[in-house]
């Protein structure tokens, strides 16, 4: 079944070639989205571009220019993006090297103002809509990983931002799961995924996804 508030739409999902990025993709692709999967590794692109019948496209989501080329490439191929995911290294585990701790931070904070930056007054004319995803870190801490959590509050204060300024710039929806990302959360891809399009579907600011309170499945359910 289509949902009528975002088929035909054109979706940009970053790290669509990631784990979380893949369901995603696919729900979008059930929904009637065309689908452009950016990832870095263009293996794992074309891997998920396949499987949602998508179109994969290389985007190092700290790279301006790129930035610019997908853009481009999308109003080659389809018409303007009108939704772009924001799910680059989003449920990996950050290792405690410093680079690697810079590039979670490029990555989760910097790339907005990237992807605002590339999308410019056609994010505005097409409605367009920033979706962002974030761990129960946003509000509480984890004292193991600071810079996680650290990375967690930064978007949610950037989506709050974004509510200020509304009229001059893409809207912005944030999407908010139970846990931090760890093996055996409870909630699973499918059902962030469902509630990003519940979500969209009602054009609410804000989603919480709960996990383990006799709720699993409800999400999935509601998208329709």
């Amino acid at each position: 079944m289509k949902n009528p508030d975002i088929a035909e739409r054109i979706a940009l999902v970053t790290g669509g070639g990631g784990r979380f990025g893949q369901s995603l993709c696919q729900a979008l692709a059930a929904r009637g989205c065309k689908v452009l999967v950016g990832d870095c590794d263009m293996v794992k692109g074309r891997e998920a571009a396949a499987r949602c019948g998508g179109v994969a496209l290389g985007l190092d989501v700290t790279d301006a220019a790129m930035w610019m080329n997908v853009h481009q490439t999308a109003r080659d191929m389809f018409g303007p993006i009108g939704l772009i995911f924001h799910c680059a290294n989003l449920m990996e585990e950050p290792a405690a090297e410093q680079d690697a701790l810079n590039r979670l931070w490029a990555t989760q904070v910097g790339a907005l103002e990237l992807a605002e930056a590339a999308w410019g007054d056609e994010g505005v004319e097409t409605g367009g809509v920033h979706v962002l995803f974030v761990s129960a870190a946003a509000w509480m801490p984890d004292p193991r990983r600071p810079m996680w959590s650290a990375t967690q509050a930064a978007k949610r204060h950037w989506h709050t931002g974004k509510q200020l300024n509304s009229q001059q710039s893409p809207h912005s929806m944030l999407v908010a799961y139970d846990v931090p990302p760890k093996p055996g959360r409870l909630s699973d891809d499918r059902e962030i995924a469902a509630a990003t399009l519940w979500g969209l579907k009602r054009r609410t600011p804000q989603v919480f996804v709960p996990g383990g309170f006799g709720v699993k499945g409800f999400c999935r359910k509601s998208a329709y």
